[in-house]
């Protein structure tokens, strides 16, 4: 290795000392200095030209202090990289539950940082090579200049050199300036090799302390990664143990939503079957002798209770019959009464009772003999009613038949029979067709023209059918009317009074039999155990052929005081504040041996129809609303 010794060249002639070469002599001494000790691999060695080699050196100088700096900074972001993921850490470990998304997050940070680390060592290990030299460098100086001769002032200013050929003042002068650039250089050297060699110092120090700490971090995770494995491994196990179970469960629920789904079908078909699912005119002949259905009929019992319904096989659409012969004998014209139902007017169709129309299981025939043969309101009726009536006939067939379809003949469309085409009884019906204000007539607008007997004083989309001022129930004007079908509480099979009534004699219910529709209700309305609320009697009568198992009293009160525990009704000993809106019952308040309980009219309604016993119901059409009242006696 190059070990310089600085003293006087002493066999050089003074007369060649001059300026130049004192430069150039310094100037290498320091090149050599710091080009053979600054840089392990120089690039500027081979550099010729001093000047060059000079620029070449302050270049990479200028390049090591970049890098310097750039790998402080490097530290400084894994330092925070490293916060970073220490703060994620304890964030996973105060979860109930870690993603294998993150822990993958963090392995990859934590890998990213050693791989920095590695890039920082690696420049760290080439700068301590460099150092290595650079230090002993810096000691070979230090000893060199602090062993150097030099003379005192006194000696060099009295002694002749006579190798120089200097007297003692001009040797000591060339001395004193040789002296003194290489003093400068020198601790110049000393300083900056110092200066990087305590950088190093700090860099290596920080370098070791951040790996130290990344090891502590992912010790922490680890850890983390380790207690969610445990808890994934334990989830997994229950799983294991579930799945066999979770398949049986499975072919179990299918079997019960099979179950579910024939029960759903014979509570539909009981509803219907009860509710009164087809809309019934006059055609139908509605009874009006039976006194066992009246409001003041007296079941030997109480308190008893029956339930009555405002109307009944009705759809609420359009013409009330007995709303029209109401209004008829009221003083309204047939236009009047036509008006008020449909809310348009009537136009005139230039030979329409001469057309062809199909009328099914007859054939063709003439509109106009068509009418004829149609039984949907008594003859003997007001005439404004019976005009009302053939022009909201006409309308129907004309829109059933414009097309060319066929109007069929039961009361599915209007009630047709050949045998009502000519008879002496019904002759005020035959004028009413062809008077000369009703023939070839229909109803403006296209509109359905659908009628129905007694809708309970509710029309849809037109509202109470009562008189000016008046109110509803007592002056509709199917009351005034007397329709036997306006307040009714029915129990029979059918709407005949003949029919079938499942051995009772009446349609009054007891206070336990409320009690018992009552807990039927809290079920339907919390969705909840209701595949088995059926009449107990649908074995013994069934309804639209269907029968089941349903709940008997005592079950049924267990099942909704498991729901309710307010629930679980005994007796029913009273009922009020029965309130209407809107062609409905809204609510209303039965008093039971647990308190007073409100319910919703229209679910009660439901659960009325799916329980009562025998063919007790309350009748409106499943797309109609129930209008109904609770009467106690």
């Amino acid at each position: 290795m190059f070990e310089p010794n600085i003293h006087l060249p002493t066999s050089v002639s003074v007369k060649h000392l001059n300026s130049s070469v004192w430069t150039i002599f310094l100037f290498t001494l320091l090149a050599v200095l710091l080009a053979t000790h600054t840089f392990a691999d120089d690039p500027c060695k081979n550099i010729s030209d001093l000047d060059d080699k000079a620029k070449c050196y302050e270049e990479q100088i200028e390049k090591k202090e970049d890098e310097y700096q750039s790998t402080s900074s490097k530290l400084s972001q894994i330092r925070e990289t490293k916060n970073q993921i220490t703060q994620k850490i304890s964030g996973l470990l105060s979860q109930i539950s870690v993603t294998q998304a993150e822990i993958d997050d963090l392995q990859n940070e934590i890998t990213k940082i050693k791989k920095q680390l590695d890039e920082i060592n690696a420049i760290l290990a080439d700068r301590k090579t460099s150092l290595a030299e650079k230090i002993s460098l810096r000691n070979k100086v230090v000893r060199t200049y602090s062993k150097r001769h030099l003379l005192n002032d006194i000696e060099t200013f009295l002694v002749t050199n006579a190798s120089t050929g200097l007297n003692g003042f001009q040797f000591a002068t060339l001395s004193q300036a040789f002296n003194t650039a290489v003093t400068d250089e020198t601790i110049k050297i000393i300083t900056g090799l110092n200066s990087e060699i305590d950088s190093y110092e700090k860099d290596k120090a920080e370098g070791e302390k951040l790996k130290g700490e990344l090891e502590d971090t992912q010790k922490e995770f680890l850890a983390a990664k380790a207690e969610l494995d445990a808890r994934k491994n334990s989830a997994q196990g229950e799983l294991s143990n579930v799945t066999g179970d979770e398949k049986e469960v499975e072919g179990k629920l299918g079997e019960i939503e099979e179950d579910l789904a024939d029960l759903t079908s014979k509570q539909q078909a009981v509803l219907q079957a009860k509710s009164g699912d087809f809309s019934a005119s006059l055609s139908e002949g509605v009874e009006t002798d039976d006194s066992r259905t009246d409001p003041g009929y007296n079941p030997g019992f109480s308190p008893a209770f029956g339930s009555f319904s405002y109307g009944a096989y009705t759809h609420r659409n359009g013409m009330s019959q007995y709303g029209a012969k109401g209004r008829a004998e009221d003083g309204q014209s047939f236009e009047e009464i036509l008006e008020y139902y449909y809310e348009t007017g009537i136009e005139k169709k230039d030979g329409l009772d001469g057309k062809t129309i199909c009328v099914q299981g007859v054939g063709d025939m003439k509109m106009g003999e068509y009418l004829r043969g149609l039984g949907e309101m008594p003859p003997s009726w007001d005439t404004d009613a019976l005009k009302a009536q053939a022009i909201a006939a006409r309308t129907y067939a004309y829109n059933k038949t414009k097309d060319g379809g066929c109007i069929c003949t039961s009361t599915s469309c209007q009630y047709f029979s050949s045998s009502l085409m000519n008879r002496d009884d019904r002759k005020r019906w035959y004028e009413a067709i062809k008077a000369d204000d009703t023939k070839d007539r229909i109803l403006k607008g296209g509109v359905s023209a659908q009628y129905s007997s007694t809708t309970g004083g509710w029309i849809n989309g037109v509202g109470w059918d009562i008189t000016d001022g008046g109110s509803w129930p007592n002056d509709a004007y199917e009351k005034k009317a007397e329709s036997p079908w306006f307040y009714k509480a029915w129990f029979t099979q059918t709407y005949k009074r003949d029919s079938s009534t499942c051995g009772r004699k009446h349609p009054w219910l007891n206070g336990e039999e409320m009690a018992d529709i009552l807990n039927a209700y809290v079920l339907l309305k919390a969705n909840k155990n209701t595949s088995r609320i059926l009449p107990e009697t649908i074995n013994k009568c069934p309804i639209a052929g269907m029968s089941g198992d349903p709940y008997d009293k005592e079950e049924l009160r267990g099942k909704a005081k498991s729901v309710d525990s307010n629930a679980g009704y005994e007796n029913v000993t009273g009922v009020k504040n029965i309130k209407f809106n809107d062609g409905r019952t809204t609510t209303l308040t039965f008093i039971t041996d647990k308190g007073e309980k409100q319910v919703d009219g229209q679910i009660f309604a439901e659960a009325f129809n799916i329980r009562a016993p025998g063919y007790i119901a309350i009748k409106h059409t499943p797309d109609s609303k129930a209008l109904f009242n609770i009467l106690k006696k």
